[in-house]
Parts: structure tokens; sequence; C-alpha cells
């Protein structure tokens, strides 16, 4: 049975192995676990899992940010969406952004936001399926 709920310490091994599949370099547990604490502590930050029974298959982060335009509105970006790759095509991950949208509608965000990389095109094509629009806007990155 598949359930969500707010990430722990410990599921911070289970999502350092959905990281890498992620991103296909391993997490630094032990950072991990320092910036987790950190973020447990701030509001702001909501790292969700879903789980089918006690193992962790998908996990997507929303972090809520404060602003200073117009009606000062709050907006979440979102991070790190990953649905374990033989659990895709399950609902899983339509679950998980639901929920995470949930959170910001609940926290009165204006709206939501993230970047993909340009070779996730499966990925894209969920996001668009689930009603974002890629051509709305033009996102940057620069690695610091």
């Amino acid at each position: 049975m598949l359930s969500l709920q707010k990430a722990t310490v410990n599921d911070l091994e289970s999502l350092a192995q959905l990281y890498e599949e992620l991103c296909g370099e391993k997490t630094d547990l032990y950072k991990m676990k320092e910036n987790f604490k950190l973020m447990e502590s701030n509001p702001n930050y909501i790292v969700l899992t879903a789980k089918v029974d006690t193992l962790v298959v998908g996990s997507v982060m929303g972090i809520i940010c404060l602003d200073l335009v117009s009606k000062c509105k709050p907006f979440m970006v979102i991070e790190n969406v990953i649905v374990k790759s033989d659990c895709r095509g399950r609902g899983i991950g339509v679950k998980l952004m639901e929920e995470i949208e949930a959170i910001g509608r609940k926290r009165e965000c204006y709206y939501t936001m993230f970047v993909s990389g340009g070779q996730r095109k499966q990925a894209h094509q969920f996001y668009k399926a689930i009603g974002y629009d890629l051509e709305l806007v033009q996102g940057f990155k620069k690695f610091l």
C-alpha cells in the first residue's frame, strides 16, 4: 500500500540511494544527515517520501521562499523529484506532486517552480502531463 509522509532521519539511507539514481553520483550521507537536521527545524523545507509498505520508492522536496514583490506572496521551489525506476508509471510521481502542491496552496504560495535537466525527456513529458508549462518561462542555472 502506498503512503506519503514527511521524511525522517530513518529514511535518509533510502533517499540517498534514490538520489544516486536521480543524479548519478553518491550522496555524502554524513553531510546529508547534517543538512536534514537543519531542514527539519525549518518549516519552509518539506521533504516527502512515497513508501510502498516500508520501502521508500519516491520523494520530492519543496522549499517555501518568501517574496518582496507585488502582494508579497511566497512561492515554492521544487527539487529532487524522483520515483524509483522500477516503480514508475504507477501514479506515485503524480501523488507526490499533488501533495507538495497542496502544501504550497495551504501555505498560500503564488506558484511552484523547478528546473529539470535537459536530458530528462521522460520527466519532461511527466511534468507536462500534470500541468506544468515548459514554454511559460526560461530557466537558468549556474554552478558555483
